[in-house]
């Protein structure tokens, strides 16, 4: 039953989204005032995929810019500043909105005029307090690390995993509450990656299909991936570039007794301690069926290249060095690395992100 409701909102969302014109869009105004800019641009802009689409830009002049554009639903905007690496977010509806922003200082920029920014800065200062929390427990953990305070180390290590869990279910509680509010979807959005398709789809179909949003809309795709990816599902093909520039396809590799599709990247530091694991486990299986088919994060070859070397990564490797914007891991849900899913020899996923001694266990079984 669950799944018949997912396919249906997903076709009434399409729909929506087709019944508007952009010129019956409503719209949103944008005063800001901002110290020690005059002369230079500042914009608006939202994230689209992999790429930021500029809304309306102008050039400040006596501190001060005044910005505007159609929105269909609100959503989260940016206001971006000529020759800084920041920006201010903000929710932007159907309003005359305000913000006061000092250049040096763009985290702490004022906003007024949007209600529905109001309710996300609501939830977001409850949720960075759990921040702190963990914080606290980590340096419990450095300290006791530093003393070789064995109980401490127990003690502050379970009260970090209970305040993560604690910050986790403050947001599954907020978005299962405000099921009819934009800023669930985005909330829910942003943190996609923390969840298992099951909790995912749980959370994603109670919500009002009556509230539309470009959000919720990603919500649905990316339970659609998930489900196209889970165990028991047959693997997605894809072709990427080695580091001699050869194309390889995934499929050239299916056919090993088990196959390992590890995507990782030379920066990612959780995917480096994890090598050496992996290194281990191809010497003692490569010879028994087992295989690995390492897939980059990288934007830089040469970096990529120094860590497979580094590393003693000698398994087939590729990339398009897309960074985030990976399309092999677009097609897995990959949300945060390192990430892995296990095929068996018809290609079909039997595990996902084994790591340690969890994965050795699980591909000695599948040897035996």
């Amino acid at each position: 039953m669950k799944h018949i409701v997912l396919f249906a909102l997903v076709a009434i969302l399409g729909l929506a989204a087709c019944s508007t014109s952009k010129k019956d869009l409503p719209s949103f105004k944008l005063t800001l005032s901002v110290t020690n800019f005059d002369g230079k641009q500042v914009k608006v802009q939202k994230r689209v995929g992999d790429v930021w689409e500029v809304i309306d830009s102008v050039k400040v002049e006596a501190s001060v810019a005044h910005l505007k554009g159609t929105i269909e639903t609100p959503e989260m905007l940016f206001v971006a500043f000529e020759d800084l690496r920041g920006n201010v977010p903000f929710f932007a509806e159907a309003s005359e909105i305000t913000i006061k922003a000092d250049p040096q200082n763009l985290r702490q920029a004022e906003i007024n005029g949007s209600l529905t920014h109001e309710r996300y800065q609501a939830f977001t200062d409850k949720f960075e307090e759990f921040d702190e929390v963990l914080y606290q427990h980590y340096q419990a953990y450095k300290s006791a690390e530093e003393a070789a305070n064995e109980e401490g180390l127990k003690a502050a290590e379970a009260a970090y995993e209970q305040a993560e869990k604690d910050k986790k279910q403050f947001l599954v509680d907020y978005v299962r509450t405000n099921n009819k509010d934009v800023v669930s979807h985005y909330i829910l959005y942003r943190n996609t990656y923390q969840f298992e398709l099951d909790e995912l789809e749980g959370m994603v179909v109670t919500f009002d299909e009556t509230v539309k949003s470009s959000y919720l809309t990603d919500l649905f795709d990316r339970v659609m991936v998930l489900k196209s990816v889970a165990i028991g599902m047959p693997y997605k093909d894809f072709k990427q570039a080695a580091p001699n520039d050869s194309l390889i396809k995934l499929s050239d590799k299916v056919g090993a007794k088990v196959l390992l599709v590890d995507f990782w990247a030379s920066w990612c530091q959780p995917c480096r301690a994890e090598n050496p694991n992996i290194v281990a486990i191809y010497k003692d299986f490569k010879g028994k069926g087992f295989d690995i088919f390492g897939v980059s994060f990288d934007t830089d070859k040469e970096k990529w290249m120094q860590a497979i070397t580094d590393d003693n990564l000698t398994w087939t490797h590729v990339s398009d060095l897309k960074g985030w914007g990976n399309e092999a891991g677009k097609k897995y849900g990959v949300q945060s690395i390192p990430h892995s899913v296990l095929l068996d020899a018809n290609g079909n996923i039997i595990a996902k992100n084994l790591r340690g001694e969890d994965l050795r266990n699980k591909i000695a079984e599948l040897l035996k």
